[in-house]
């Protein structure tokens, strides 16, 4: 899987209007032998300002993230910083948009990258309508809608029709650190309600099921710590980046507000003390998914028998950095 040796062989692709700051310059170089479709020299351009290194790094997790979620369903992320902070399934991309949006940090979407699995269609003024979002990304664009979004000029839309069935990039995971480059495979495990070890006295319902399931997914496409919370398929709020779990505990649940009440939770790692899932029970939540592992597990589980919380293990840790 790993060879011996490794060159890469890169391509110039453009300028970039500024790095990760505006007075830093940058430059985007492409694999040219590249073959997959998702890669972001296929997508095509119709409008929009100039991209930036943060644009990319964005437009990147988006498609990732798209890709965790899948093809299935509609389906739309809004993603900040490259963490999802809205995430929906909907009947529709009408409705998923609205979902996403509405029921998650509408606060954080500002200014963020919105991706959907599904064609926009005569949905372009209530998205506008919502809020300001830089970036559009979707597998089509109606001819009315681009003559709506045109109004506003550096919104940035971006189409390509492989969205519709969203993949993983194929080949290795690539992070330049000093001195070097560390490769690894990407996290294409996938967790199943099968592969739940049932720790508590009360198991998930069918509905919680559903829930602990796409917050997992969520939770695998953020950035570590993170816990997640998810109701009837919806992100009600997280809490990513920290290095405290139980303040991740503390940030989602603050993020969600009222929406917290009968969501289910992801954590990424295991809960290390009982302090984070009695946060998260208090808020109301009444389930809990985790890879368990702790050495104090039992009271974990304790806490949320206390609570009638249902919390299944995943065996897996899903780390992201």
């Amino acid at each position: 899987m790993f060879p011996g040796d490794l060159k890469f062989e890169l391509k110039k692709f453009s300028e970039l209007r500024y790095g990760e700051n505006p007075h830093q310059k940058g430059a985007f170089y492409i694999d040219p032998k590249s073959r997959d479709r998702l890669a972001i020299q296929n997508f095509k351009k119709f409008q929009g300002k100039e991209l930036s290194f943060n644009n990319l790094l964005d437009i990147d997790a988006a498609i990732f993230a798209l890709s965790q979620i899948g093809a299935k369903q509609p389906a739309c992320l809004i993603l900040k910083h490259g963490n999802p902070c809205g995430a929906a399934y909907g009947k529709d991309i009408k409705t998923a948009f609205l979902r996403a949006w509405n029921l998650g940090d509408f606060q954080a979407a500002f200014g963020g990258v919105v991706i959907v699995n599904r064609p926009v269609k005569k949905i372009a003024s209530i998205m506008l309508g919502r809020g300001f979002f830089e970036i559009l990304l979707a597998p089509e664009v109606a001819k009315n809608d681009l003559k709506i979004f045109s109004e506003k000029k550096n919104l940035i839309i971006l189409i390509n029709g492989a969205l519709k069935n969203p993949h993983f990039a194929p080949g290795l995971d690539c992070k330049k650190i000093r001195g070097g480059w560390l490769l690894q495979e990407f996290n294409k495990r996938e967790i199943t309600a099968g592969a739940f070890k049932i720790a508590t006295k009360r198991k998930p319902t069918k509905r919680e099921i559903r829930d602990l399931l796409f917050a997992w997914k969520i939770c695998k496409v953020s950035k570590s710590n993170a816990v997640c919370l998810v109701k009837n398929e919806a992100l009600a709020g997280s809490g990513v980046g920290q290095q405290s779990r139980v303040k991740c505990c503390k940030l989602a649940v603050f993020s969600a507000g009222v929406r917290a009440n009968g969501a289910a939770a992801a954590s990424d790692a295991f809960f290390p003390f009982s302090d984070g899932p009695e946060t998260l029970a208090k808020a109301g939540i009444t389930a809990i998914i985790q890879p368990g592992g702790s050495l104090y597990d039992q009271k974990t589980i304790n806490l949320c028998n206390k609570y009638k919380i249902a919390m299944v293990f995943s065996g897996v840790r899903c780390f992201k950095h």
